[in-house]
């Protein structure tokens, strides 16, 4: 019995399967987070991608970038989890080197999800798109790529100058790429 068993499990790895990864029951994966304020500052999270027409949102804020990311998973209809974001969008008026270290720090967040600038700001941008983590896929696959949390963070600490895409509309789309600066 022991070697039948174990000749199934063998036969089931040799043809490739694996089991698929799913979101655990009453949680919802966070792909595109919003940041907006230098105080309070306002956190903006939006799930879904794949197409998906009405993805799980939140909204909270917090004195900084970590007491708002504390509230964030209780803040939607679901238990929200920031362990998939890719894009993180941010308005003009945000400590930027604040955020970016914090969310470096931050071990679901991690250094991977790359950094996009919201012309009005993120939470209306956000607002106003339907599905933006499909958007950015999209973007991001026509070449529109935007600088990682490690690479902008290390633009802003060296000295280098820091360009980010400038996005608008509901889709989103990009509509410039714009220089940062703090505080403008």
């Amino acid at each position: 019995m022991k070697r039948w068993l174990a000749l199934c499990v063998a036969a089931v790895l040799l043809a490739g399967w694996k089991p698929v990864s799913r979101e655990p029951d009453g949680l919802a994966l966070v792909r595109v987070l919003g940041v907006d304020g230098p105080g309070p500052l306002a956190l903006t999270a939006v799930c879904g991608g794949d197409g998906q027409e009405d993805p799980s949102r939140g909204w909270c804020a917090g004195g900084d970038f970590e007491q708002a990311l504390e509230v964030l998973p209780w803040s939607g209809e679901e238990e929200l989890s920031l362990t998939s974001v890719s894009y993180i969008i941010v308005g003009r008026d945000v400590e930027l080197g604040e955020v970016l270290l914090a969310a470096l720090r931050n071990e679901e967040l991690g250094a991977s999800a790359t950094v996009w600038l919201a012309e009005e700001g993120a939470a209306l941008l956000l607002a106003e798109c339907g599905d933006p983590a499909a958007g950015l896929d999209l973007l991001t696959r026509q070449g529109a790529g935007a600088p990682t949390v490690v690479e902008a963070l290390a633009a802003l600490e060296g000295g280098g100058t820091l360009t980010l895409p400038l996005l608008a509309g509901s889709r989103p789309s990009v509509i410039d790429w714009e220089e940062w600066r703090p505080g403008a």
